[in-house]
C-alpha cells in the first residue's frame, strides 16, 4: 500500500514539474510610464521672417537683367529701421488712430507684398499660383497676370519704401521687356513679340508701362522705355477716339465687338496718362480727351464692371492733371452705376459675400459669388472718391467712401493670415499660403493675379482719402 502511495506521489510531482517547465515563462508586470507633466496651450506663432521680410534690408544689388540691361535701386530705408519717413506707410503711424478697416487694408498690403515677393523666381517670373489643399503649384502662366503682379509689387514698394520689393519688382519688370522688342521702323516704338491671341499687345504694353512709372527709383533709361511703349500704344488710337486692341491694322470707321471691349482700353488711357506726368506732352492729354468722348458713350450702350474700373483711373487722372469736367461727368456716372452692383451690408442671404460685387453677364447682373476681381473694383471707387471730395456734393462722395470702405473690407476677408492657415504646417504655410488672397469666399487656391488685384485695389483706397473716415 505504501509503495502504491508512494508512485501516485511521485506520478503527480514528476507531471507537475513536466507541465510547469512547459509552459513559457510569466511575463514580468509592466512598469507604469509616468506621464508628462501638464503644460499650457501652445501660444500664438509669431510671423517669421519669411512673411514679415528682413529687419535690416540686404545692401542694394545691382539686377540681373536680359541683354545687358542693369538697374540699381537705391535705398531710402532709415538705419533705425521702419518705414522711410517719406513713404506713404510712414503716414499710418500709429496704425492704431485709424479706422479698423483702414488697420485692415495696411496690414493686408504688407502680407500680400510680402507673399508676391516670396512667389518671385530667380529668372524674374512669379509662380502661377498654388492650390494649399494639395500643397502643388498651379498652372496657367501668363504674361497679363505677370506684368499685373509686377506693377502691384512696384506700387506696394513705393507705398512702403522697400528696397527689396522695389529689387524684385525691377528684375520682374526686365524679364517681361525681354518679351518686347523694338520696332524696326521706329526706334521710339517699343513692341510686344507675342501676338495678341497669346497675350493682347495693347494691355500688357500698358501694364508695363505702368510698372515702370510707379517703380521706385527708376533711372532714366528705363523710363525711356516705357515712353516707347507708349509710343506703341499711340498708334493703336483711332480717329474716332477708340483704342485698337487688336493686331490687324487700324480701319477709318473700326467695327468693334462689344464682347471685346474690356480692360485693355482702359490700361491703355491709364498708361498715357503716367507717362504725361513723367514727361508732359499735348498729345497725350488730347488723345486720352477724345477717348473719354468716345468711351463714355461706349459705356452708356455697353456698360460692364471691368469696363468701369480701367476707364475710371485713366478719366480720373485726366480730370485730375488737365481739369476735364466731361471726364469728371464720367466718373461720376461710372461709379453710381459701378455701386448699384455691389452686395449691401444688410442683405443676409450671403453674409461672406458683403461689400463685394454681383456678376454681369449678356448685360444682366448675376447673384453671382464676388472674387479678388473686386480690387478693381475698388480701385474704381477709390479714384471716384478723391474726385468727388474736391466737388460740392457730399452725399455722393460720402457713398463712394462707405462703398470704397465695404469693399476693402471684403478684399481682406480673403486673405490667408497667421489665424486662419493653422490647419496647414507651419513652414508651409509660412513660406507659402500666409500672405496670399484666395480666389473667393469658397475658392482656396491661390493666384498671383488675385493678390495682385486685391493689393492695388487695397493701395488705392490707402491713398484716397476714404481711409481716414
Amino acid at each position: 500500500m505504501r509503495r502504491v502511495l508512494f508512485s501516485v506521489v511521485m506520478v503527480t510531482f514528476v507531471s507537475a514539474v513536466a507541465v510547469t517547465f512547459g509552459q513559457p515563462p510569466t511575463p514580468p508586470l509592466p512598469v507604469p510610464v509616468p506621464l508628462p507633466p501638464p503644460t499650457n496651450p501652445t501660444p500664438p506663432l509669431a510671423l517669421p521672417p519669411a512673411v514679415t521680410g528682413p529687419t535690416t534690408p540686404p545692401v542694394p544689388t545691382t539686377l540681373a537683367a536680359p541683354a545687358g540691361w542693369t538697374t540699381t535701386v537705391p535705398s531710402t530705408r532709415p538705419a533705425s529701421g521702419g518705414p522711410p519717413p517719406e513713404s506713404p506707410l510712414a503716414a499710418f503711424e500709429p496704425l492704431a488712430a485709424f479706422p479698423q478697416t483702414t488697420q485692415r487694408a495696411v496690414r493686408a498690403v504688407l502680407l500680400g507684398s510680402n507673399w508676391m515677393l516670396r512667389m518671385n523666381q530667380p529668372h524674374g517670373r512669379f509662380i502661377p499660383g498654388y492650390r494649399p489643399a494639395l500643397r502643388q503649384p498651379t498652372d496657367g502662366d501668363h504674361d497679363m497676370n505677370q506684368v499685373c503682379t509686377a506693377l502691384a509689387l512696384a506700387q506696394a514698394a513705393k507705398f512702403a519704401g522697400d528696397d527689396r520689393q522695389a529689387t524684385i519688382a525691377s528684375q520682374a519688370i526686365l524679364s517681361l521687356l525681354a518679351v518686347t522688342r523694338v520696332d524696326p521702323a521706329d526706334p521710339d516704338c517699343r513692341v510686344p513679340v507675342a501676338s495678341s491671341l497669346t497675350c493682347n499687345r495693347v494691355g500688357f504694353a500698358a501694364v508695363l508701362a505702368l510698372s515702370i512709372y510707379d517703380l521706385p527709383g527708376a533711372d532714366e533709361r528705363l523710363t525711356a522705355e516705357a515712353e516707347r511703349l507708349c509710343g506703341f500704344l499711340r498708334k493703336q488710337f483711332c480717329p474716332n477716339g477708340s483704342i485698337h486692341c487688336n493686331d490687324g491694322p487700324i480701319e477709318p470707321t473700326p467695327k468693334i465687338d462689344p464682347t471685346k471691349v474690356t480692360e485693355f482700353p482702359g490700361y491703355a488711357l491709364q498708361a498715357i496718362m503716367a507717362s504725361h506726368r513723367a514727361r508732359p506732352a499735348a498729345w497725350k492729354t488730347e488723345a486720352v480727351a477724345k477717348a473719354v468722348s468716345h468711351y463714355r458713350g461706349w459705356f452708356k450702350a455697353n456698360p460692364s464692371p471691368r469696363l468701369a474700373a480701367t476707364l475710371t483711373p485713366g478719366f480720373a487722372d485726366l480730370a485730375r492733371q488737365a481739369g476735364s469736367a466731361e471726364a469728371t461727368t464720367a466718373v461720376f456716372e461710372m461709379n453710381d452705376w459701378l455701386i448699384s452692383l455691389q452686395y449691401p451690408s444688410t442683405d443676409p442671404r450671403h453674409p461672406m459675400w458683403l461689400g463685394g460685387f454681383r456678376g454681369w453677364v449678356n448685360g444682366q447682373q448675376t447673384e453671382t459669388e464676388p472674387g479678388c476681381e473686386c480690387g478693381a473694383y475698388l480701385q474704381s471707387l477709390a479714384w471716384a472718391y478723391e474726385l468727388s471730395r474736391r466737388g460740392t456734393d457730399l452725399t455722393r462722395a460720402e457713398r463712394y467712401r462707405q462703398a470704397a470702405q465695404d469693399a476693402a473690407h471684403f478684399l481682406t476677408e480673403l486673405q490667408y493670415t497667421e489665424l486662419n492657415t493653422r490647419h496647414f504646417e507651419n513652414t508651409f504655410r509660412a513660406n507659402v499660403v500666409i500672405g496670399g488672397f484666395h480666389q473667393s469666399p469658397t475658392d482656396g487656391n491661390l493666384r498671383v493675379e488675385s493678390s495682385a488685384w486685391a493689393v492695388t485695389g487695397l493701395l488705392r483706397f490707402l491713398t484716397s482719402g476714404a481711409e481716414r473716415n
